[in-house]
């Protein structure tokens, strides 16, 4: 994604600070990115946390991965993934690394595993 200037205002209601940005902008940055490939990376700089802890989970249940087995993979505790699929926290870049790791790496495995089983045997 290309970085560029937002314009924005910044309005304070009830102590909470609110942004106020162009419909058109608003549009930009919540559409629903496209499926990309296999490289598809979390782009953690432009991602709320719930839009994250969304496509957490639904690549998560893509790869037929459970909470306990992700989070063996990723070395997190399960508590600690759940909590971040719900939204209720928002992980470090390392910790989002390690889960996208830890998934991409299962894929690939898993990948491998259904090639050798479909290859011919040698005569």
């Amino acid at each position: 994604m290309k970085n560029r200037k937002t314009a924005y205002q910044r309005v304070l209601l009830d102590d909470t600070w609110y942004v106020i940005i162009k419909e058109e902008e608003f549009k930009t940055l919540t559409q629903t990115p496209k499926p990309n490939s296999k490289a598809d990376i979390l782009d953690v700089m432009n991602i709320s946390d719930q839009r994250l802890a969304d496509r957490l989970l639904q690549r998560r249940q893509d790869a037929k991965l459970t909470q306990k087995d992700l989070a063996k993979l990723a070395n997190l505790r399960v508590e600690t993934l759940s909590r971040i699929e719900k939204g209720r926290t928002a992980p470090d870049f390392k910790t989002i690394r390690k889960l996208v790791n830890a998934i991409n790496e299962y894929n690939e495995t898993k990948t491998g595993d259904e090639t050798c089983q479909h290859k011919p045997p040698k005569q």
